[in-house]
């Protein structure tokens, strides 16, 4: 019984010994290359720690080997950005990132994490100084280094503002979209013009607008007027008319006075509000699997005399067949109107609309969000299918931005969703 505990106690001391043994070599060969990659750079600059603390697993995350170098007050001197504003870029191991900003009149205009600096503007021109801490919080098996770099460096911007339209030229029933950029201090912009109001949504980096050429624009020169706090700067679109083509049409019964109080009180309101940002990517859809059957800007005539324009395409949508939210958006109106059948409106943000007219039912409901392709109703052959886009109260060919081919899909990368 003695050898055979004497036995165990060997066995014991053998395994602690190789354990040890194990771990010593382990700890020893452990060194600062064991942390984690910086890997970190703002406005393309990579950015150098002043002071870390990480604890590095030796022995599946039951014995750590400490590193340790205290934070000094050095500043990383970044250079002059000029008008490009620095963005961050983190290594994927961060799981979490605090930052500050000093601007040039040495107050914090900012703090928060590296997400909260996407949508961060700058206020002023000048010398910034930034404070950068990098974590690794993980509970993840296999254990993961523990801790965290600290960063610090000054740089400078000193924007100039610029004001750039999506094409310079345009035709009747285009979109053209307007970015801002190098705009410091606070404020939305607004823009002066005989086009059509013009709604602002932040972008990275500046502002985005969408000016509405319509079927019936004057062509030539129009001048486009931006303000922004003290910011003035102006813009020329240049228009050209297009050949519409004509329809034969028979006469139809005018609307009543009731009627069209009703679809005025109904519609009109509309034009002049908007939901805030934007909410549609990409291009949109056709809200039905018809065929066109009216194009935009078609001239109606009525016995040899003109009698109204196409502001939206008609499709020759099958009875009954389903009718589609053509992007994503916020459901403004939802009903039946004497002038217009069974009736949905859209709000994509940014003033763009998206007005449905003849449905024979209706199934969206007012403030339902619809993403796209969602079905709104159903059509019928009692009325015929319309579809118009609009900004503000100005229409534009839904066949352009339906294709993707629409001042709505400039640079949409710039966007902050």
């Amino acid at each position: 019984m003695k050898r055979l505990l004497l036995w165990l106690l060997m066995v014991v001391l053998f395994v602690a010994l190789l354990l040890g043994g194990t771990v010593g070599a382990f700890y020893y060969m452990t060194g600062e290359d064991d942390m984690p990659e910086e890997n970190v750079t703002f406005g393309g600059v990579a950015l150098q720690n002043v002071g870390y603390e990480w604890k590095v697993p030796i022995f599946g995350g039951v014995v750590y080997k400490s590193f340790y170098s205290p934070a000094t007050l050095t500043e990383q001197k970044l250079g002059d950005f000029g008008d490009t504003r620095p963005e961050l870029v983190l290594p994927s191991w961060v799981s979490q990132a605090d930052m500050s900003l000093t601007g040039p009149d040495g107050t914090t205009v900012f703090q928060g994490t590296a997400q909260d600096y996407a949508d961060f503007v700058y206020t002023a021109n000048g010398q910034y100084t930034m404070s950068l801490t990098l974590r690794q919080l993980s509970e993840e098996k296999p254990a993961k280094p523990l801790g965290w770099y600290l960063y610090q460096a000054n740089f400078t911007v000193n924007f100039q503002p610029e004001v750039t339209l999506s094409s310079e030229r345009a035709v009747q029933g285009d979109v053209v979209a307007i970015l801002l950029t190098g705009i410091v201090g606070d404020g939305t912009p607004t823009a002066e013009t005989d086009l059509g109001n013009v709604w602002f949504h932040p972008v990275n980096g500046g502002w985005m607008g969408y000016i509405p050429v319509t079927y019936n624009t004057e062509g030539g020169k129009h001048d486009i007027i931006v303000r922004c706090g003290d910011t003035e700067l102006q813009v020329t679109l240049t228009v050209s008319a297009k050949q519409y083509g004509n329809m034969v049409s028979e006469p139809s019964e005018p609307a009543s006075a009731a009627a069209s109080e009703q679809y005025r009180n109904a519609i009109w309101p509309l034009y002049e509000s908007s939901e805030e940002g934007k909410l549609w990517s990409g291009n949109f859809q056709a809200p039905s699997t018809g065929g066109i059957a009216v194009n935009y800007g078609t001239i109606y005539m009525v016995d040899g005399t003109r009698d109204g324009q196409s502001t939206g395409l008609t499709y020759a949508a099958p009875n009954g067949s389903d009718v589609f939210a053509p992007q994503a958006g916020k459901v403004v109106y939802a009903g039946t109107l004497e002038v217009s059948g069974g009736t949905v409106v859209i709000d994509h943000g940014c003033g763009v609309k998206s007005y449905l007219f003849g449905l024979g039912e209706v199934t969206a409901q007012r403030g339902q969000t619809v993403a796209k392709g969602d079905v709104v109703g159903k059509a019928t052959d009692q009325h015929d299918l319309i579809y118009e886009v609009r900004i503000g109260n100005k229409s534009v060919d839904p066949e352009k931005i339906i294709s993707g081919k629409s001042g709505l899909q400039y640079k949409e990368n710039l966007s902050i969703q």
